[in-house]
């Protein structure tokens, strides 16, 4: 007699052609997990303008539903438009979970700046009162209802003991992977293929990431021209996506000095981004706040210094294999920012660092952890 299959429905809508930190995670995660979860079957949600599957497996069947995962589809519509009834468990991979979802759940919470730090998550007031109650209030549900929560570094798990210590017990701290073939120096482009920002010659330091402050583009930029003010010629290349109304960084992106140093690129393909990470002098990476620091890892895997910051997921992560400065401090980000410009012994001591923390953090190590919590969220009685 055949055994029974769980039956287990994932939002994987953000996997999309446009990437997003949210799709990336949920794509490399379940190309490692399905073919692992022999006693388990999947349904994946899409998009509907999601093109190609993310995985062709047997057990993985794909449907289209619309809005994207973080959305308030998600929460409204996404319970009566499939019956989950059916499924034994639902993972919403991205804080939300549907009304109505009608199963067990499992979430993932990636941080909790819109309870404890909301005035990082946007400078502009009405965006961050409006989300601020709608993350708290979804997300607060979320938490309550599910068997199991996923925390994507200790760091998460330590603000849900802040915020929810009464639902810290069913919390599995599940770090995220990265994947070598991907981030590899061999496919990374020619340095002239960023010949359109940069000349030839020019040296430059990269930072990249959406535009909400905790980010800390703010300091970093000026922390930068100001540790770099005697070579000119050393450029910051400023990858910043979802740059939203941001006064003071508009102001100071305007300054003559700031302007003859700074290039700010609103978005990149991934090979660019790859060529970036590869050939940048240093990777500027010292946030106020974090769920986890994917990008120190990337530029890690790419062979590049990363100057990280206190914050608690980003030490977490960049371990001892990155330069640390506390990200409220200009004097502590401008010292540090002077030293791995310009200490070669330093620089080369975190490029080897960096590759053997890399190494510590894999697909396959995430996915098996995230099959233990889903095993965890079944037997519960």
């Amino acid at each position: 007699m055949a055994r029974r299959l769980h039956r287990i429905a994932i939002d994987a809508r953000s996997v999309l052609d446009k990437k997003s930190g949210i799709g990336n995670y949920v794509a490399a995660l379940l190309r490692h997990l399905v073919p692992m979860a022999e006693d388990m079957q999947f349904l994946l949600l899409r998009h509907p303008s999601a093109r190609e599957p993310i995985i062709e497996h047997s057990r993985a069947t794909e449907i289209r539903l619309g809005g994207e995962t973080k959305s308030m589809r998600t929460v409204f519509r996404l319970g009566r438009e499939h019956d989950f009834s059916r499924y034994d468990l639902y993972h919403g991979p991205a804080d939300l979970i549907p009304l109505g979802v009608g199963c067990r759940w499992v979430v993932t919470i990636h941080d909790l700046m819109w309870f404890e730090a909301p005035a990082l998550a946007s400078a502009f007031l009405p965006v961050r009162v409006a989300n601020g109650l709608w993350y708290r209030s979804n997300i607060r549900r979320a938490v309550r209802g599910a068997e199991r929560v996923i925390a994507i570094s200790e760091a998460t798990r330590a603000a849900m003991g802040r915020v929810f210590p009464d639902h810290v017990n069913k919390v599995h701290v599940v770090h995220h992977g990265i994947d070598p073939a991907v981030y590899a120096a061999a496919r990374a482009g020619p340095r002239s293929l960023l010949d359109r920002w940069l000349s030839p010659a020019e040296r430059y330091s990269l930072i990249v990431g959406q535009g909400s402050p905790y980010k800390n583009h703010l300091g970093m930029v000026a922390a930068f021209v100001e540790a770099t003010r005697d070579d000119p010629a050393h450029k910051l290349v400023l990858v910043r996506r979802f740059s939203r109304i941001d006064r003071a960084m508009s102001s100071l992106l305007a300054r003559p000095d700031v302007a003859a140093r700074v290039i700010a690129i609103p978005s990149v393909t991934d090979l660019e981004l790859l060529t970036l990470y590869r050939h940048a002098h240093m990777f500027l990476f010292a946030s106020h706040c974090e769920g986890f620091g994917l990008p120190a890892l990337e530029a890690m895997s790419l062979g590049t210094p990363v100057l990280g910051s206190r914050a608690p997921a980003v030490a977490e992560i960049a371990g001892d294999a990155a330069l640390l400065a506390e990200p409220s401090s200009h004097g502590d980000l401008v010292a540090k920012l002077r030293a791995l410009d310009r200490d070669t012994a330093l620089r080369q001591r975190l490029i080897r660092a960096g590759a053997a923390r890399v190494a510590q953090f894999t697909w396959p190590a995430a996915a098996e952890r995230t099959l233990s919590v889903y095993r965890d969220a079944l037997a519960v009685g």
